[in-house]
């Protein structure tokens, strides 16, 4: 089946195709973020007091989206963003393992873009695969002992979302290096990374006089310690797909009663995957909010059981997350303070029943028009964003 190369190379054709497809429809899309990041690259434009984006600002992101946004459209700053996360899964895996094939590679990208999360939350102007692109880029640059480059890529990446400092720090810590790297070299490599990424918040910084008031971020403390563990563990399992997890979960359970727990540690750069996995499940449990949140966590799960169990569970896994593109299952039925999609989710109460949804591909088609809940006027701004067109005028 997929282990043809060719019919491998042509299911991720048909995949890449589809998504580039509707990045040139899909307009601005759902995101609520998005106009504030283009709202901050064109107040950089008009020399003006710099707008950040979210309470803590993403340059690189804000910049890149924004200019494609202004000078070329929705469709330039979606077809970016989807080629992002195409790339940066390509050189992640690259990156991290040692010995490869192309029809490794093409089949790890297969899994990473059926996932409902990486592919249809990617084919969106947000930020997040932005990010991610220049951490895999720099962990190849890494890999190929190219430090400098490595240094400037993950300072992009930085500039990008400033979180993802904490994903650098288990890269440069814990990478397998074909020879030993001592640890003062390793943290000289940290400080010129961190130095480069924080170039990008001097604007910032220079505007709140030096404070650091920006460096903070809207958490739902609201619910109280049980709230948010329960959006914690909901979103996180969710962002899996129900199916998907339990298929994982009882892999890992075989596997762990057939082999040794030493060996589940010790594979290529267990030690990185493991980092990114656990930090970023707990940046997530304080901030519990979009599941893209989650998406190195879920590109680091994807390769962990890539390279732990046999292909033919991976094919499973891939139909598993296709499945879920057009049905999905769920176990909580929740009650939301209100039914109006231009409201801002919040759930009120929930109860454990078992159901079924409509798929994220019908969830996202139907979600196209969303961009209007933040249009308040009918200026021709306001006009060219509901079109998806080019907002210079």
């Amino acid at each position: 089946m997929l282990n043809n190369q060719k019919f491998a190379l042509l299911t991720l054709s048909i995949i890449v195709l589809f998504g580039i497809y509707l990045s040139l429809v899909s307009g601005y899309g759902s995101d609520e973020d998005t106009l504030p990041l283009i709202g901050a690259f064109e107040s950089m434009m008009g020399g003006e007091t710099i707008m950040a984006s979210r309470f803590t600002p993403y340059p690189v992101a804000e910049i890149g989206i924004g200019f494609l946004s202004y000078q070329l459209g929705s469709w330039a700053a979606n077809l970016a963003t989807f080629i992002f996360i195409i790339i940066g899964c390509s050189f992640f895996y690259l990156s991290l393992s040692k010995k490869y094939k192309l029809n490794d590679l093409i089949l790890f990208l297969i899994l990473c873009l059926s996932s409902p999360v990486l592919f249809f939350d990617n084919i969106e102007p947000i930020d997040y695969s932005w990010a991610f692109v220049f951490l895999a880029i720099g962990t190849f640059f890494l890999k190929k002992n190219f430090f400098e480059l490595a240094v400037i890529f993950f300072g992009i990446s930085i500039g990008a979302r400033i979180n993802f400092i904490l994903f650098i720090f288990f890269i440069i810590f814990f990478y397998q290096f074909n020879y030993k790297i001592k640890n003062s070299r390793k943290i000289f490599l940290f400080l010129g990374t961190f130095f480069i990424g924080g170039l990008f918040y001097l604007p910032i910084w220079f505007e709140h006089g030096f404070g650091i008031e920006w460096l903070t971020a809207v958490t739902p403390n609201n619910q109280g310690l049980t709230g948010l563990l329960a959006r914690f563990f909901y979103k996180t399992f969710m962002s899996i797909t129900l199916l998907s997890l339990i298929f994982i979960s009882i892999v890992f359970f075989f596997f762990f009663k057939k082999n040794k727990i030493k060996k589940f540690l010790d594979f290529e750069n267990s030690k990185l995957i493991f980092g990114i996995i656990i930090s970023n499940l707990i940046l997530f449990f304080f901030i519990p909010a979009e599941m893209s949140y989650l998406q190195p966590f879920l590109i680091s799960l994807y390769y962990l059981v890539y390279k732990l169990v046999n292909k033919k569970i991976v094919y499973l896994l891939i139909v598993l997350n296709f499945f879920s593109w057009f049905v999905d299952f769920d176990f909580l039925n929740i009650q939301y303070k209100t039914e109006d999609k231009c409201n801002n989710v919040e759930a009120i109460s929930a109860n454990f029943q078992f159901h079924l949804n409509k798929g994220r591909l019908f969830e996202f088609l139907g979600s196209r028009d969303k961009i209007s809940c933040w249009i308040h006027d009918d200026s021709v701004r306001s006009k060219k964003i509901l079109s998806g067109d080019a907002l210079k005028e």
